[in-house]
């Protein structure tokens, strides 16, 4: 059922600072302002109702309104989405939850959009699915850095990676992760962190990052480091424009580029470790 909140207005003229502190003793979302008035929000419609109630006894005059659907931008996109077929093995969908069957030969991917980057409509996602495809061995270990949706995880384990390890410093990306997560058997092999790459211990035989390249070069040094001997780096979300400054940056006496893969106006490369 889709989460509600409550709504509480107050002509602004009597948004002094009384009725403010009147307010924030029954545990407001957050205010707002709109044209002349003081909206307060609250998650619990009870207490909006006794916020009510308060400012009544107070003689502040009021509206309010409760059990309000929160908004979902994304579900008129899901109820129009068309699953795709990405790279040489998947098929992506990214429309509401459903039973239907993949074409023959392909792995189904059930990621219903929403906020977490990564449904495979991207191109700089099909990219680096693409490259997945190419480098992940059965019983490799895997890391998603900035793993958004979880869908580059996922397509690892179903690869064939024995262990793949997504992170995202974004909490509620995670969250939405582990739902996607949830709707795949080999999702079993699937770990998620909310944090950061320095949280993790260990090597992994294939490091992929999907994110712009100011959002990689912080973490480059440490996800180098956890690149395990004979590993591969796969970095996608390159806009063609940066893709020599940011091959020349990725590109050391001990990672040479061994793959590249282009759509549109986007660029995904791979380093092979020595």
């Amino acid at each position: 059922m889709r989460p509600t909140y409550s709504r509480l207005t107050v002509p602004r003229k009597s948004g002094d600072e009384a009725t403010l502190g009147l307010l924030f003793r029954f545990d407001p979302l957050g205010f707002a302002e709109e044209d002349r008035d003081l909206v307060a929000f609250f998650r619990e419609a009870d207490h909006a109702r006794a916020a009510g109630r308060a400012l009544a006894a107070s003689r502040i005059r009021h509206s309010i309104a409760t059990e309000i659907p929160e908004a979902d931008p994304l579900e008129s996109y899901r109820a129009l989405s068309r699953p795709i077929e990405v790279g040489r093995r998947f098929w992506l969908d990214p429309g509401d939850p459903s039973d239907a069957s993949p074409p023959s030969g392909r792995i189904a991917l059930r990621l219903p959009a929403s906020r977490a980057f990564g449904t495979g409509g991207h191109e700089s996602t099909r990219l680096a699915i693409a490259a997945l495809e190419d480098e992940v061995e059965p019983g490799s270990r895997v890391l998603d850095a900035g793993t958004g949706s979880g869908v580059l995880a996922l397509a690892a384990a179903a690869l064939g990676a024995a262990r793949a390890v997504g992170f995202d410093v974004d909490a509620e990306a995670v969250c939405v992760a582990r739902e996607n997560v949830r709707r795949h058997e080999f999702g079993s092999r699937v770990s998620l962190i909310a944090g950061g790459v320095r949280a993790l211990t260990g090597s992994f035989d294939v490091v992929v990052a999907n994110m712009l390249p100011e959002e990689l070069a912080p973490l480059l040094t440490d996800l180098k480091a956890r690149l395990a001997p004979r590993g591969r780096l796969i970095v996608s979300g390159i806009p063609a424009a940066a893709e020599k400054l940011c091959a020349r940056r990725l590109r050391s006496r001990r990672l040479s580029l061994s793959g590249r893969r282009a759509e549109n106006d986007w660029v995904s490369l791979t380093f092979a470790r020595g």
